[in-house]
């Protein structure tokens, strides 16, 4: 708790009578209130301003604060309970308490001996009798009387003041300090009732009362209110936002470390925090040895902590799984490589998202503590009130306490009291801010007084009183919302401590409060002192050893802005392309990651320089953690900046490519061979373009399958021959069809077929992580393999050497169909109506339609989303209306069948299914949204979605099913009567909706926006343009929108009928995606890979069909990752022996009919060694691999559970 002392000023007294009187350090009296929420504050004692002059120096000086002596120093004080007690009156011997008149009043500037001598002569006052005042008021026989004119000269008004420090006990003021008002000593000169001598022994009605036993004390919490604040000097830099990462790390934040660096060695008792890894290890490269080993010191003296270890502080909403785990192995690494260093603490506190997948990263690292802030102002009220400052976040599936965890044993848990195996014991930041905001509800007054770097504040023994008991004001408001008093007050923000001087200002001003409040400790009930976060896990965990335990996510984030809600949820929608093209690079990334990997294990680099693709390999690795940047991850950058990462994005692309062609090459070839002779293919619309490339009859790819498990994937290609057939290894014909290449003219509103170029379609069908070799042969007769095209008005380029022939669309409803389903489109708006399931001969009503909110002109923007009132927008209206023409085609064939809807320039729709019966995608409708915005400011202020509606009864407030991270599925209970902008949430994989007999599940390609409107719906949003300025950091609106395609895949799955009516736990069990889900998520995440094989070189392949593993992995096991580690041996050689292998158990529900082509082992264990090829050593290590890790063998449901993941460390055989 927090005393706060009233001031030594005399003015403003109502009362002549009541003056300032003399009380002891050692009792005083108090007016306490206690509240949950309220810190009794306590109105006492403040000290006597006798001048530096007197007292020669400070009397807060640090000698003091370690000495922890008790100050006995005489006080002044307001009375507490006014017009209750009168006060002393001065006269002309009291030399504190004289006249404002007497000549003996003490001048705070007085240098004079002699009052200093007085003051210490002044008696103290007995608020209790002593032993012998006492004792010469008592019978022998135990009984006590009362004088009567011992009242009458010893009243209230005439107290007899003893002084402790005399022998005799009777030294008194002089009496004309306490004479009465004449008029008043009427009423006690009055005769009372006689009194006889009472024997206390001999009573009977003496009272024995029983204490009542309460939940809560006052008298013994306010015994227990000291607050400790524990200063947290920080600051906060971006990776890249504003500036670009070399811009800002040359110009700012290399100056920042280096700072550190030098004032804590000037500073000994002054502590910092660093948080990101990628402006360290840039730092790193250019410093110089000594101030390498300086930081390797301080670390290990524990005054600079290190947080979190990630390479950046990624946002937790839109980021998959692998980016994440990518980003922290990428920074733990470094710090394990360069620092011998391992983080204790989590510091994310940045990102106004908060996602379990990262806590449950953080315990399987090794961290179980976590500083977080930014929730949603009600969760921010209720922390508040619960004083929930620091809670057990667990995982809702996660109920294994038999783990001995770090946390366990510092709590002393045992046995079933023990928290699950992946708890974090999290602390939240109150008032959603890390920086000088954080100290107090009223966080402008320290943002503005406490700052102390931008002009210069003299924290003085003058004003050090006053601004020791603001801030400690702030502090004690912040400490009621903990149940332990203990605050961390972070002194920083961003981009803070480039100058030498603000280190010195803010130092020594706050070490200059910290000290006055330190040596005033009895008085104000608190201390103030250095430290970093792992001090304030220290210090609670040996107060509290039980704590409330929290499940789920914090992901819709909402502040007050002007007594409104704003709510940071638009930026799940903005700009989805540049979400997509990081998607790839990924996953690029990762198939690099694999085949470098099985390259280095299979030694099969023999004479190619490894260290140009190590040193690609390295920087590929840091562009892609950088890219993990919140900024980045979620587009909320500026348009010069977008340019920025789009051009790291084709740098870090580029060498992925490199490194792939030259390890498929290597291991494709003979022994003997070391040349490159496969180039990497990528051409999608709307995204990575490697080459422009048509097939031609004898060219032949090799397609690699980075996934462990089996995938079925559409090819298309283009080409120029017409005559063209697909075969295999085996030289087996593949089934393929021969499309148009069209374009939409909207000048004539007609579309253009081609006559030149052709797409080749086919389904390949890859066995995990194995290169497949495909060749393309010229063909006689194509006629069975060339599509049929129905069309409302088509037009030929050239009737000369066209294949195709164009048929007209009858009037109606259009339906296409393929073994599994038949899809039935709206004549009106083109859209998909109904769907029919074969098997069942289910009519279910399944209506898509696409729509916009008009944005407001207020709290939208970048980052923000808010609606206006007319707030939904039909975008379609004019085609449903008929005065404008919409233009469709379809193209079927004997691989898929493509139905597209076009609306102008600004929707192009597709819906695609498959042909083939004995493939898993038979049942799925694939459905393609191209969006054109045209340039601005047309099309402004929208944000467009497309809705699938349903008969599924999930309720009237529908509850809707979202992955976090596509790691695991969290339930959304959506209140329709709010906003939509408070029911948006984040799909980074899948979303679903389900009753009791169907289940609609959406897989997406990139993290889009998420909500319902009604009951069976789903609303996913697809891209928005705002002109307006959010004033959330970038200043700019969004209008830089590009075309480009949504691929979502639709999912329409049936319950199988099982007995439930005994299972009482069903409704406890966690709700978990399909087979089937979890194999299309896999493959939108990470696409096959395809390579052309060089015409110089088309004798060079050598494998036409080679896996790289020798055994697959059960249906449950995902490799997520699998990547070398870079190292140095003897004479600075790189040694590739060793990789991690990091394990992901996603686990699927059996509740539905498994697709008979879904080939996996449905096996519960597996070895590693009978897997991978050339395996020496396997240890289970922790999830980034620093630790050297235990050995393992057999690889089971014990070790790696449902939904977890594990870390392997393989060494590899290196002869």
């Amino acid at each position: 708790m927090i005393q706060r002392p009233f001031s030594d000023s005399l003015q403003g007294s109502t009362n002549s009578q009541i003056k300032d009187y003399l009380i002891s350090p050692g009792y005083s009296q108090v007016n306490t209130i206690d509240h949950k929420r309220q810190r009794p504050i306590s109105t006492v004692i403040s000290s006597i301003d006798i001048g530096h002059g007197i007292l020669n120096k400070p009397t807060y000086s640090r000698i003091k604060i370690s000495k922890n002596n008790n100050q006995n120093e005489q006080r002044l004080t307001r009375n507490t309970f006014a017009n209750k007690t009168d006060a002393f009156l001065p006269n002309k011997d009291n030399v504190l308490f004289a006249d404002h008149d007497s000549q003996f009043t003490v001048n705070n500037s007085s240098q004079s001996d002699e009052i200093l001598a007085e003051i210490n002569k002044i008696p103290s006052i007995p608020f209790f009798a002593s032993v012998k005042t006492i004792a010469d008021h008592t019978n022998l026989d135990g009984s006590f009387w009362i004088n009567s004119s011992i009242a009458n000269e010893n009243n209230i008004h005439t107290t007899s003041i003893y002084n402790n420090h005399r022998a005799e006990n009777e030294s008194t003021f002089p009496d004309t300090a306490y004479e009465m008002d004449p008029d008043k000593q009427e009423i006690w000169k009055q005769d009372g009732p006689s009194l006889s001598p009472v024997n206390l022994t001999t009573l009977k009605n003496c009272a024995k009362l029983l204490q009542y036993k309460v939940d809560f004390d006052v008298q013994e919490k306010f015994l227990h209110m000291d607050i400790e604040v524990i200063l947290v000097p920080r600051t906060h830099v971006d990776t890249i936002w504003l500036k670009p990462f070399e811009s800002l790390h040359n110009d700012t934040v290399q100056k920042i470390i280096t700072n550190v660096i030098k004032k804590l060695q000037f500073y000994p008792n002054l502590t910092f925090t660093w948080n990101e890894i990628s402006h360290l290890s840039q730092w790193w490269k250019n410093a110089s040895q000594k101030r390498r080993v300086t930081l390797r010191r301080l670390i290990r003296e524990g005054r600079l902590e290190i947080t979190t270890g990630g390479w950046v502080e990624t946002d937790e909403a839109m980021s998959s799984l692998y980016g994440i785990l990518h980003q922290f192995i990428e920074g733990h690494q470094w710090l394990d490589q360069y620092l011998n260093y391992t983080p204790e603490v989590a510091w994310i506190t940045n990102s106004v998202t908060h996602s379990p997948t990262v806590t449950y990263i953080l315990s399987a690292i090794g961290i179980t503590n976590l500083v977080m802030t930014n929730v949603h102002f009600s969760l921010e009220q209720y922390f508040a009130e619960y004083q929930y400052s620091d809670f057990i976040w667990v995982q809702n599936w996660d109920s294994d306490k038999t783990t001995r965890t770090d946390l366990n044993q510092a709590l002393n848990k045992i046995g079933n009291d023990q928290y699950p195996k992946h708890a974090v014991l999290t602390h939240y930041l109150q008032y959603n801010s890390d920086s000088f905001k954080a100290c107090g509800p009223y966080g402008k007054v320290c943002e503005v007084e406490f700052n102390f770097a931008n002009k210069i504040i003299d924290i003085n023994e003058y004003n050090v009183k006053n601004k020791a008991e603001t801030l400690l004001e702030q502090y004690s408001k912040t400490g009621t919302l903990s149940p332990h008093n203990i605050i961390i007050a972070p002194v920083g923000g961003p981009l803070h401590y480039v100058s030498q001087t603000e280190f010195d200002y803010q130092y020594n001003n706050y070490l200059n409060i910290a000290n006055f409040i330190n040596v005033n400790q009895n008085i104000y009930k608190a201390t103030v002192q250095f430290g970093t976060p792992t001090d304030y896990f220290t210090a609670i965990m040996a107060r509290h050893k039980s704590y409330p335990t929290l499940s789920g996510d914090f992901l819709n984030y909402a502040e007050i802005d002007k007594t409104r809600p704003v709510y940071w949820t638009g930026f799940f929608t903005t700009r989805p392309s540049l979400k997509l093209l990081l998607r790839r690079l990924q996953a690029t990334l990762r198939s690099t990651e694999f085949l470098f990997s099985f390259t280095s294990s299979c030694t099969a680099f023999r004479t190619t320089n490894k260290t140009q693709l190590i040193t690609k390999l390295t920087n590929a690795r840091e562009i892609v953690a950088r890219l993990q940047d919140r900024n980045v991850i979620s587009g909320t950058l500026s348009s010069k900046m977008l340019s920025y990462v789009q051009n790291q994005i084709l740098i870090a692309v580029k060498d992925c490519w490199y490194i792939q062609e030259v390890t498929a090459s290597l291991l494709s070839t003979k022994p003997e061979h070391s040349e490159k002779y496969l180039t990497k293919y990528v051409y999608r619309d709307g995204e990575f373009i490697s080459s422009f490339k048509c097939i031609e009859p004898g060219d032949k790819i090799y397609v690699f399958n980075s996934l462990n498990h089996e995938v079925t994937e559409i090819v298309e290609l283009l080409t120029r021959h017409v005559n063209t057939r697909v075969i295999d290894y085996n030289k087996k014909d593949i089934n393929f069809q021969i499309n148009p290449v069209w374009k939409y003219s909207s000048a004539d509103n007609v579309i253009r077929i081609s006559s030149q170029f052709f797409k080749i379609i086919f389904a390949v069908k890859v066995p995990p992580m194995t290169l497949k070799l495909f060749q393309f042969k010229e063909a006689f007769d194509v006629s069975l393999s060339t599509s049929i095209i129905f069309c409302l008005a088509c037009v030929m380029d050239s009737a000369v050497n066209n294949p195709f022939t164009v048929q007209p669309i009858e009037p109606g409803d259009v339906q296409i169909e393929n073994y599994n389903v038949r899809l039935i489109f709206d004549e009106v708006d083109g859209l998909l109506k109904t769907i029919i399931e074969k098997e069942t001969n289910d009519e279910r009503q399944l209506v898509i339609n696409y729509g916009a909110f008009k944005s407001s002109d207020i709290n939208a923007g970048i980052y923000l989303f808010s609606t206006s009132a007319q707030r939904f927008q039909d975008i379609l209206k004019e085609y449903r209306a008929d005065s404008k023409r919409k233009m469709l085609i379809i193209v079927s064939g004997n691989v898929v069948t493509e139905y597209t809807s076009i609306y102008g320039n600004l929707l192009k729709h597709t819906v695609r299914i498959c042909n083939e019966m004995n493939n898993p995608l038979a049942g799925v409708v694939r459905i393609e949204s191209n969006l054109n915005f045209g340039v601005a400011p047309k099309n402004r202020d929208l944000e467009m979605f497309m809705t699938i509606q349903t008969c599924i009864e999930n309720g009237k407030s529908p509850i809707l099913y979202l992955d976090n991270n596509g790691f695991r599925v969290t339930s959304r209970k959506l209140n329709i009567s709010r906003k939509v902008e408070a029911n948006m949430y984040p799909m980074t994989s899948m979303a679903f909706i389900q009753d009791d007999k169907t289940r609609l599940t959406i897989i997406t390609d990139r993290a889009q926006g998420v909500t319902a409107l009604q009951e069976g719906q789903i609303l996913i949003m697809l891209d928005r343009r705002i002109l307006f300025n959010d004033k959330r950091g970038v200043n700019e609106g969004l209008s830089d929108n590009s075309p480009y395609n949504h691929i979502h895949y639709m999912l329409l799955e049936n319950f199988a009928k099982e007995d439930i009516s005994f299972d009482k736990t069903l409704n406890e069990q966690i709700v978990l995606p399909s087979l089937l889900a979890n194999r299309i998520a896999n493959s939108l995440l990470f696409p096959l890979d395809i390579f052309f094989v060089d015409k110089n070189y088309i004798d060079m392949p050598y494998y036409v069909f080679l896996p790289l593993i020798r055994g697959s992995f059960p249906c449950d096991v995902c490799v997520l990752s699998f990547r070398m580690i870079l190292r140095k041996g003897l004479g600075f050689k790189n040694v590739l022996d060793t990789a991690i292998i990091t394990l992901h158990r996603k686990s699927f529900t059996c509740k539905f009919f498994v697709h008979n082509n879904l080939y996996c082992k449905d096996d519960e264990s597996f070895y590693i060694e009978r897997i991978i090829q050339h395996v020496k050593q396997v240890f289970h290590t922790n999830l980034v691999g620093t630790t050297k890790g235990v050995p393992i063998f057999d690889i089971n449901v014990n070790n790696l559970p449902p939904m977890e993941l594990m870390s392997l460390k393989v060494v590899f055989e290196t002869t």
